[in-house]
């Protein structure tokens, strides 16, 4: 049986436990043809996490690897989804391998990879870990499809983009928007897949008597207050793009994608900070979800919520402790001598 760290040993898995989780897994991998990975990977990884807490890691290697098996030769050579989905794009025949190399190394990512580091590294460390790694994955098989069809990865995500868009009434005029922003949505999509992949892993380890390394309430997160260099960097490069400069379309791409991935972890850092108000206010799960409602639609018409972030990480107004310092405190005054 596993044992974490300073922790009881973990609880075995019973043998009809550990079919369901396999089961629950290899559906998953079927369904990496139809729906986003950010739906399908965290309950695969929430299962193979399990089994590795469980003491079956290696069932969950195997696992993963007969799941990307499963998802070669099931595959239609017609509909994929990789990071978005591709519709009216060449799929030549190599792209059921593509999407078989990358259900199996998706599937170790967010299992068995993902159970070891939530035991030893803080969660948001493995957050980015994840969602870097998930990123550079889908775009390696993007421009692995795009090679196969004789394109390049620019090439072949504008043809997806525009058959995408054209199906749907509206998106037609965003296309190119979308077409320089996919990047991004990427990213954001991939650190979305690790948020709720590292929370189930936490689920099925607290289930199985496990101790790992959480992430923490919604009202407690707190991110690294480094991350104010990402929009300068973007506005730099922003400002760097309107010179005559050979490089300078290339520079606006890069800057504009930087400043969407910091928009979005900076929401998230302002999601947190309403979320210690409604603490405070003490409202009702009903009065959350509509709140968090609301901010979803506030931050899509204009960046309040996530300006709200980026000032609660340069001037913690939380008073959040950093760095091992405590929270700020009013200290009672001494008595007379």
């Amino acid at each position: 049986m596993a044992r974490a760290a300073g922790s009881p040993a973990a609880s075995a898995l019973s043998l009809r436990s550990a079919v369901i989780l396999v089961v629950a897994v290899l559906a998953a991998a079927l369904s990496m043809t139809l729906l986003h990975p950010a739906l399908t990977l965290p309950v695969a990884g929430t299962c193979l996490a399990a089994l590795v807490f469980g003491g079956q890691g290696l069932l969950a290697v195997l696992t993963s690897v007969g799941a990307g098996l499963l998802a070669t030769v099931v595959s239609s050579t017609t509909t994929y989804v990789v990071a978005f989905p591709l519709v009216g794009v060449a799929l030549t025949a190599r792209a059921p391998y593509v999407l078989g190399a990358l259900t199996i190394g998706s599937f170790l990512l967010v299992g068995p990879v993902t159970a070891g580091l939530a035991r030893r590294r803080p969660p948001f460390e493995t957050t980015f870990v994840l969602a870097a790694a998930l990123s550079v994955m889908q775009v390696l098989a993007l421009a692995s499809l795009a090679s196969g069809a004789g394109q390049t990865l620019t090439q072949y995500v504008s043809t997806a983009f525009s058959s995408v868009t054209a199906q749907v009434e509206g998106l037609a005029d965003a296309q190119e928007a979308f077409i320089v922003a996919w990047p991004s949505m990427l990213v954001a999509l991939n650190g979305l897949t690790a948020i709720l992949t590292i929370a189930g892993a936490g689920v099925a380890a607290g289930r199985l008597g496990v101790d790992t390394r959480r992430l923490p309430p919604l009202a407690e997160i707190d991110l690294d207050p480094r991350m104010v260099v990402l929009p300068i960097v973007a506005i730099a490069l922003l400002a760097a793009s309107r010179l005559p400069l050979e490089i300078s379309s290339t520079l606006d791409i890069i800057g504009t994608n930087l400043l969407m991935v910091a928009r979005w972890m900076f929401f998230l850092q302002g999601l947190a900070m309403f979320a210690g108000l409604y603490e405070r206010a003490k409202f009702g799960r009903t009065a959350r979800s509509l709140g968090y409602v609301l901010l979803g639609i506030t931050e899509a018409l204009i960046p309040l919520v996530s300006l709200t972030g980026l000032a609660d990480i340069w001037l913690n107004l939380r008073r959040l402790p950093r760095d091992g310092t405590p929270a700020a405190t009013v200290e009672a005054p001494s008595d007379p001598v």
